[in-house]
């Protein structure tokens, strides 16, 4: 393998050829910036289930982020279980399950609007909405205020500040993003100065314990940012690659619409050929190896879940998208083990639901002429830019 090939550059696509050719010949290879890339299934499952050997990071070798300002993702053990544990409450299945009919009726609302002209932008007018919405639902904010943190969200992924922890306006979440910060302070102030609480996820946060003590306010702003960031990216991008397949592919929308029992499955294999986070990033925090390769502490290693999900010692013909994979949910997409992603759950529903109410109010749905995917401006994402549309009302 040419040892400048480099496949954390997305700038002409997810390089799939190239993530083959390491899983042949360097299934654990340095990359031109000094960091180890897995791209075996095996590999990367047994990296994220080694939580005592690698830490969650994007930030760049050296830099340094106050406790208070990690991101939960980031905090290590045992803090970090503490932490996921009042996350997971707010989020857990049988919470969600009552979520369904919320998101349902806000997709309906969504898709009745863009029906009424024949046709829209899904991205913008049905994408984002979605898991803003739910986010805001779950954490009390108000929804009519998505379009502000949709745009700080994105703000914050395509820029240097997931790296750096810093750009151009300062350092830290206050210094970078002003405006967002001020806005999540006044919503934490807010329940602080209320005399009934409401059981939503800021609330949680606010009176539960971690390791004995309740979070500081500036913590607090860290967490609930990172869910806003969170519940935006990843899903909305999740449903624009779904949606995406099927505006340029008639044939299976048709199928889906003859087979909704196939929704669910849709959702999950989407997720393995077309991830939303293409790539993890962590510090290893302790000398191993790795088929033999010496990872050394303080060593950047990038979790591969684009290149595992195509492993083809997992799945057969992994390129080909297929309905009828025997464990559809057998792919990494949300990573795996005890830090799997808190939100996967959530996320299926949300994607399954915004699908299930596409294929029963939209007999035929079609992209306009000409359209071309473009990939989001997200160094470890993907996802489309727009999906512009023709809608025809079943």
């Amino acid at each position: 393998m040419a040892s400048d090939f480099d496949p954390l550059d997305l700038s002409n696509g997810i390089p799939y050829a190239g993530l083959a050719r390491l899983r042949d010949e360097a299934p654990v290879y340095k990359v031109p910036s000094g960091y180890w890339f897995l791209s075996r299934y095996d590999d990367v499952l047994a990296a994220a289930e080694a939580i005592d050997t690698f830490k969650s990071s994007f930030r760049s070798p050296g830099v340094v982020v106050p406790d208070e300002e990690m991101l939960v993702s980031e905090v290590p053990e045992p803090r970090h279980g503490w932490m996921r544990k009042i996350i997971n409450s707010a989020v857990a299945v049988h919470r969600i399950g009552v979520v369904r009919p919320f998101v349902r009726d806000f997709a309906e609302r969504l898709l009745d609007d863009l029906l009424k002209g024949g046709r829209g932008e899904l991205i913008n007018d049905y994408c984002v909405p979605i898991p803003n919405a739910v986010i805001a639902h779950l954490l009390g904010v108000p929804g009519k205020d998505f379009p502000l943190w949709a745009r700080w969200a994105d703000d914050v992924v395509q820029g240097d500040y997931a790296t750096e922890n810093r750009n151009e306006r300062g350092v830290g979440f206050a210094g970078a993003f002003p405006e967002f910060s001020a806005y999540v302070d006044g919503k934490i102030a807010e329940r602080r100065a209320q005399t009934d609480s409401s059981d939503d996820l800021i609330n949680r946060l606010m009176t539960g314990k971690v390791q004995g003590k309740e979070l500081t306010d500036v913590e607090l702003r860290t967490q609930v940012i990172f869910l806003l960031v969170a519940g935006n990216e990843t899903t909305r991008n999740l449903i624009g690659n779904i949606l995406s397949r099927l505006a340029t592919d008639p044939e299976l929308y048709r199928e889906l619409r003859e087979r909704r029992e196939l929704a669910a499955n849709m959702v999950e294999e989407t997720l393995r050929v077309q991830p939303s986070a293409v790539y993890l990033l962590r510090d290893c925090i302790k000398d191993t190896q790795i088929r033999g390769v010496d990872i050394r502490k303080g060593d950047k290693v990038v979790f591969g879940l684009g290149s595992a999900n195509r492993d083809e010692r997992v799945f057969e013909n992994p390129d080909e998208f297929r309905l009828d994979r025997p464990d559809p949910k057998a792919h990494l997409a949300f990573g795996a083990g005890r830090h799997v992603c808190p939100g996967a759950a959530l996320a299926r529903l949300e994607a399954t639901v915004a699908l299930e109410v596409m294929l029963d109010k939209v007999a035929e749905l079609r992209a306009e002429p000409g359209y071309q995917r473009e990939r989001i401006p997200v160094f470890w994402s993907d996802g489309p830019v727009s999906v512009p549309v023709e809608l025809v009302a079943a």
